[in-house]
């Protein structure tokens, strides 16, 4: 028969194996016994060695929370990541801000790069002058418009396809007045 029992590890055991390793013994020898009285083993009572401060940690709030709540690996690994989360979503806050005008941006221009070839066709900028030139500039606008309808972007932003489409057709009704009038 011995006055106390200890469980001694050495300074390099890992500390979340501290809580487990403590779990773990209370669940196996924390009953009532022959010599003890239920919880009496492990205490960190009549200790001759240092307690760990995660053992003091331990005794006097229990397990973590996510050791609580979580499997011994999915709790380890969210405590460890709690160093990089914390970086991570002070990035993801500033780049959550940024999101929004870069989308509008990307979706835009989709509908924006198609009105430099439109100005290029434009009779009042060109001054096309023959009637091969306005029947080239009216092919190259037959082509612009093709390609416009397969332009895909969300219904937010129909409206300035739309209003694309119609500077299309006002650019058209220029040109044609500009061959009626040459022929």
């Amino acid at each position: 028969v011995a006055p106390t029992a200890n469980l001694v590890v050495t300074r390099d055991f890992h500390p979340a194996l501290v809580d487990l390793l403590l779990s773990a013994a209370a669940e196996v020898h924390g009953g009532h016994g022959l010599f003890q009285d239920r919880g009496q083993f492990p205490t960190p009572d009549y200790q001759s060695l240092s307690l760990s401060p995660d053992a003091e940690r331990h005794y006097a709030y229990g397990p973590p929370f996510l050791q609580r709540v979580l499997p011994f690996w999915a709790a380890t690994l969210v405590d460890r990541l709690k160093v990089m989360l914390l970086p991570l979503i002070g990035l993801m806050l500033p780049l959550m801000r940024i999101m929004p005008p870069v989308y509008q941006w990307r979706i835009r221009s989709r509908i924006y790069r198609w009105y430099r070839e439109l100005r290029a066709v434009d009779p009042e900028l060109t001054a096309p002058g023959t009637d091969e030139a306005v029947a080239g500039y009216l092919r190259e606008l037959d082509r612009i418009e093709h390609e416009v309808t397969r332009v895909q972007v969300p219904l937010s932003y129909t409206d300035e396809l739309y209003d694309l489409r119609r500077h299309i057709e006002m650019v058209r009704r220029k040109l044609t007045v500009l061959a009626e009038r040459a022929g």
